[in-house]
């Protein structure tokens, strides 16, 4: 009883199933199919249902198939389908506490479906019909007794229904409820002998087609002749007329000769037709002369391009040093693109840099009466140019090693910082850096030469 109410209720989940479904695809189109064929694989999900035997209960076991099928249209929505499969189907105790020998293991059999498949939506079919199932091999896997193939019926009888989707498509998914009808156990087996026990066979399929061959039928277009029709009356027929509610020539197919970019000038008079335009300019926008983006009648320079925030002229060079105004750190002062448009001040940098030598591994001006003397060119350059800036680099010789070079280095760059600063140079225009003795001037090898590259070097940059 409880096999037939859970059949029963499956049997109501997929007419509702199909009724939902229904409503949200479309009706299909009225097409035939041709005879389709493919191969299948899928999961056996069985348990024995047991009559008359209340001390025993069998779980569900999960098992596969693997087979073929093929498809006969019969008439309308619906077709035959046969099938057939080689199913392995696990039986599997709920429990061993039962004190009787009961079957525990695998039975692999020959099952041949044969299904009637009704098409209810565009991708959605019902499945019913009756299976025949013929046993092959058994594999007991149960410590309680023994059991052979002998035991139980070869042949067993059950009925199916269940549901595809994609019905005519390559790929097909379906799902399938068996029941069965017929008692699975033969005479000799003692439990049907001296215990009654009766078992069926009970279970669901999930499984995927493949179509191997197989074709959709579309009916032919009929076609409907139409008398003549010339709407706007322009002798040219509405079913050659591209614009049948309004007169117009042969020549544009019955339309009106083209505005194509609706300025009013029709395309036969108008000499740039895809670009709105002006009659002045026989239907062509108002030209640009040089190209700019800024048309001739706003241009102030229409042969020269230019830019819209100088009314179409160029951009202007205030000290005509060939960099623009808006590259020149420097407009109003020649200079030269090393320097961003402003003078080249490596000539008085370096020569007040010369004077900065320092003691041996002292951060000590050497000769701190000459040094102070070069500052003055420097302090007029940093006052005549607010944006020039200055990288202040600290130098050694070769003797020691960069553990002490590095920090000596550092130590006279800011020694210069710090005299710059003495002089009221704003901090923000002066950075250092230490070199240590990776940048000689001259030959180490010398005393001359480890002189000259205890330095400082001045670089000079302009920022905004």
């Amino acid at each position: 009883m409880k096999s037939l109410k859970l059949l029963s209720l499956t049997i109501a989940i997929l007419l509702f199933a199909t009724q939902a479904f229904s409503q949200t695809t479309a009706k299909p189109a009225k097409t035939k199919y041709t005879v389709s064929a493919g191969l299948l694989g899928a999961l056996n999900y069985t348990k024995f249902r047991m009559k008359d035997a209340p001390s025993v209960d069998y779980k569900s076991g999960v098992g596969y198939a693997i087979g073929g099928w093929a498809n006969f249209p019969l008439f309308g929505n619906v077709s035959f389908e046969p099938q057939a499969q080689l199913s392995w189907l696990k039986y599997s105790l709920n429990s061993n506490t039962s004190p009787l020998s009961q079957f525990d293991g695998t039975m692999q059999y020959q099952s041949y479906p044969f299904l009637f498949k009704v098409q209810t939506g565009k991708n959605f079919a019902l499945l019913v019909g009756p299976q025949f199932d013929f046993l092959n091999t058994l594999k007991n896997s149960s410590s309680n007794g023994v059991f052979y193939k002998r035991m139980f019926i070869a042949q067993s009888t059950a009925v199916t229904a269940g549901f595809e989707f994609f019905p005519h498509s390559t790929i097909q998914l379906y799902g399938r409820y068996i029941y069965g009808l017929s008692d699975m156990k033969d005479g000799i087996n003692p439990n049907k002998n001296t215990l009654g026990f009766k078992y069926y066979n009970n279970g669901a399929q999930l499984g995927i087609k493949v179509k191997l061959f197989g074709k959709k039928i579309v009916p032919p277009v009929v076609p409907v002749v139409v008398a003549p029709v010339d709407t706007d009356g322009d002798g040219i027929v509405d079913s050659l007329d591209k614009c049948p509610t309004v007169p117009g020539v042969a020549k544009y197919n019955g339309c009106p000769i083209p505005d194509t970019d609706k300025d009013g000038i029709n395309d036969e008079q108008d000499k740039c037709p895809t670009v709105p335009g002006l009659a002045k300019y026989n239907g062509c926008p108002i030209p640009d002369t040089d190209g700019d983006g800024i048309n001739d009648e706003q241009d102030k320079c229409p042969t020269v391009p230019g830019l819209a925030k100088y009314n179409g002229c160029p951009i202007p060079d205030t000290d005509g040093d060939g960099i623009n105004d808006e590259q020149d750190k420097c407009p109003t002062v020649p200079g030269v693109a090393a320097y961003q448009g402003c003078p080249d001040l490596t000539p008085v940098l370096n020569e007040a840099a010369v004077s900065f030598y320092f003691v041996i591994n002292s951060a000590k001006l050497l000769d701190a009466k000459i040094a102070k003397a070069k500052f003055d060119p420097v302090l007029d350059l940093l006052s005549k140019y607010p944006k020039l800036h200055l990288d202040i680099q600290g130098n050694t010789d070769n003797t020691g090693n960069d553990k002490i070079n590095d920090p000596l280095s550092q130590r006279r760059a800011d020694a210069v910082q710090k005299a710059f600063l003495n002089k009221g140079i704003a901090a923000d225009r002066l950075t250092t850096k230490a070199n240590g003795s990776k940048k000689p001037v001259a030959d180490n090898k010398t005393k001359a030469g480890r002189k000259l590259n205890r330095n400082v070097t001045l670089v000079p940059s302009f920022v905004d």
